[in-house]
């Protein structure tokens, strides 16, 4: 589903009429939420520059997998930010800092997962499966009626998303095929 068909649904179920910016908020905060369980894969190059330190992070990056050289096989890993004499790699302020210095200009591959996409132009479709669209539509909902006070639907719409976050949690961490029981309009 495309941003501007998940935002008519949203309508459907709603009985206001609220901004298409309102929702896309709505929706965004829900893939937002979604993010740590999502498992979003990505890879950038980063260029090591010899006696160069720190270096800039992906915007997007949510959670570091591997930090390789491919060339030789050697892993880079997480030492603790007091630790000044092991090798590897320490991760503050959105920088990456190597311990000790490159001693030569080399790139080395990071494989992380990512924050989902925000969507922003109608034709933008979530990054997850199809078979979870709904639970974006089911947060903005629950959020739309949340704002209108209207405790009771608020409430069973937010179950409703809980229920099916945590179907989706379930297909994300056995990473096999998963036939959706129920899908919420």
């Amino acid at each position: 589903m495309k941003l501007s068909d998940l935002i008519k649904e949203v309508n459907k179920d709603i009985d206001d009429s609220l901004s298409n910016g309102e929702i896309t908020g709505w929706l965004n905060r829900a893939l937002d939420d979604l993010t740590p369980y999502a498992k979003y894969q990505a890879f950038k190059t980063i260029s090591l520059i010899s006696e160069q330190k720190e270096y800039s992070l992906p915007a997007d990056l949510f959670e570091i997998i591997h930090l390789v050289d491919e060339n030789d096989g050697k892993s880079f890993n997480q030492i603790p930010m007091q630790d000044f004499s092991s090798n590897g790699y320490k991760r503050w302020g959105g920088k990456l800092i190597f311990q000790p210095l490159p001693k030569q200009n080399k790139d080395i591959s990071l494989y992380y997962h990512a924050r989902l996409p925000h969507l922003v132009n109608p034709d933008d479709a979530p990054v997850i499966s199809e078979e979870f669209h709904d639970l974006l539509v089911l947060f903005a909902v629950a959020k739309a009626k949340y704002q209108d006070e209207e405790e009771s639907m608020q409430n069973n719409a937010m179950q409703e998303y809980f229920m099916r976050k945590e179907q989706f949690i379930s297909f994300n961490q056995s990473g096999e095929t998963y036939t959706v029981q129920e899908v919420y309009w």
